[in-house]
């Protein structure tokens, strides 16, 4: 199986980068994050899109922001799926697909900009774990995937933007990782390259930050530890740039 996460920053202005690279690679379930639309207002080439079915979590908290979709490969998953928007769900940053005996989660973690945001984006993580608990504690396998918007360790955040005090890179913020990880889940990426450093998915939008690869890691992979133990790879597409972030890959063998 193939499962890719991409913050597409606006699918009306990425619908044809979005579905040549679907066309390109054709993952079995594609996670996006920052659709920036409602329902309604998805691309027709990408509700179009031959082979495969979508979900979308739209952006009806407020028009043009946030908002997170899955899409799911025709025959991918061995019995009907189930969809769902957890009830702790906050500005429309969460979908999650049930697929015989796994949960993939695809969220949008709030960025946290200014005090009662950034309270939010904590609640927000906290409600996570907490569903996420609940979800190994019945049996469950859990995939989850999409922006984080913490840069967990100093090594996945260039040096010029390592600063105290950042956003997104808080002790608060990486201890609710930090959280989640206790719960078993596996930063599959990071286990998969350990000392790399320049492992980037997302680049601010500054002249030539993204040519400098002054990034960070904040698009991730988090596994439960059976599926993690399948993994056979993860990477990040850097030819992709039509976004500031760039897609990740996760391919998983067969039991």
């Amino acid at each position: 199986m193939k499962i890719a996460s991409w913050n597409v920053n606006g699918i009306r202005a990425r619908q044809e980068p979005l579905c040549a690279w679907i066309g390109r690679t054709r993952p079995d379930i594609v996670v996006l994050q920052e659709v920036k639309a409602a329902g309604p207002e998805i691309p027709a080439g990408v509700e179009g899109l031959d082979g495969y079915r979508k979900f979308w979590n739209g952006s009806t908290f407020r028009k043009g922001y946030s908002g997170v979709g899955l899409l799911l490969r025709e025959g991918a998953c061995p019995a009907e799926p189930g969809w769902e928007i957890p009830g702790f769900d906050v500005e429309n940053r969460t979908v999650a697909l049930h697929c015989g005996g796994f949960t993939l989660i695809g969220t949008y973690v709030p960025r946290g900009d200014g005090q009662e945001h950034y309270a939010v984006k904590l609640r927000y993580l906290e409600a996570l774990r907490e569903y996420i608990a609940g979800l190994l504690a019945a049996g469950r396998e859990v995939v989850l995937a999409g922006d984080m918007n913490v840069a967990l360790r100093d090594i996945d955040v260039h040096r010029s933007q390592n600063k105290p005090g950042a956003i997104g890179l808080r002790p608060e913020e990486r201890a609710a990782i930090d959280a989640h990880l206790a719960l078993g889940l596996r930063d599959v990426m990071r286990d998969l390259n350990p000392d790399r450093k320049g492992l980037f998915t997302w680049w601010p939008n500054w002249k030539s930050a993204r040519e400098r690869n002054l990034g960070w890691r904040i698009d991730c992979f988090y596994l439960s530890p059976k599926l993690a133990a399948r993994v056979s790879g993860a990477s990040v597409d850097l030819e992709e740039r039509s976004s500031d972030h760039a897609p990740v890959i996760l391919e998983l063998r067969d039991e």
